[in-house]
């Protein structure tokens, strides 16, 4: 054997048959790794779901006819007031004239002769007779006249009595003899104590009872000038 036959040594038909094999095999592997990248790069991304077209249903209508406008309302008669009528003046009495009587004339008065004064007669004046007065009461009228008012007026003050509290409370007692001066018209112009009941408060009553109290006038058969009384107050409680 020669050097060329030995670094170029013949391939034999089995040789060639399994590299073919091994080449396909190898082609196969890489198309099936290639297929699957894609698969999963494919599923890896996510999935877009494409929404649905709406669908608008379009109805076409037909419009309403116009209504048709109301037709205005006749228009109202003017009615015009009635003119009223203008008062008629009142027509202007005349004077109706009056018949002028004519009187005659009355005849001149014949001048009597004027006698020749005389001297005034002087009258005395004549004064009225005053009526006559009444006769005077008597004595014993007149007495009792005042006895008739001293009992009146002791009858006034016991009635008008207004006994204070305290006498109530204390139950005090007493009879008190004031003696007092009145006018005809019955004014009180003095009042005192003239025999005193021992207490004080008894006494102070009495003598505001006869003060407060207005009396009658004078009958008329008392005398008519201030005139002094004296009476006695009882007090009981």
């Amino acid at each position: 054997m020669n050097a060329a036959t030995l670094s170029s040594p013949v391939q034999s038909p089995k040789f060639k048959k399994d590299h073919f094999g091994r080449a396909l095999m190898i082609g196969a592997v890489i198309e099936a790794l290639m297929i699957g990248g894609l698969i999963y790069s494919h599923l890896s991304q996510p999935v877009t779901v494409k929404p649905k077209p709406k669908i608008m249903a379009i109805h076409m209508i037909k419009p309403a006819p116009p209504k048709p406008k109301p037709l205005p309302p006749p228009p109202k008669p003017v009615v015009h007031p009635k003119p009223i009528p203008k008062p008629l003046p009142k027509p202007i009495p005349r004077p109706v004239p009056h018949p002028v009587a004519h009187h005659p004339l009355p005849p001149k008065p014949l001048l009597a002769k004027t006698p020749a004064p005389r001297a005034p007669v002087y009258t005395p004046p004549v004064t009225p007779l005053a009526p006559p007065s009444p006769p005077a009461p008597s004595p014993a009228a007149r007495q009792s006249a005042v006895d008739l008012y001293v009992s009146e007026v002791r009858l006034l003050i016991q009635a008008n009595l207004r006994i204070p509290e305290e006498l109530r409370l204390m139950r005090l007692s007493g009879m008190t003899v004031v003696s007092f001066e009145l006018t005809p018209q019955g004014r009180v112009l003095w009042a005192k104590i003239s025999r005193s009941s021992g207490i004080g408060a008894v006494d102070r009553t009495a003598e505001k009872a006869v003060r407060s109290i207005i009396y009658p006038a004078f009958s008329r058969k008392m005398p008519k000038t201030d005139t002094l009384f004296v009476v006695d107050v009882h007090i009981k409680t």
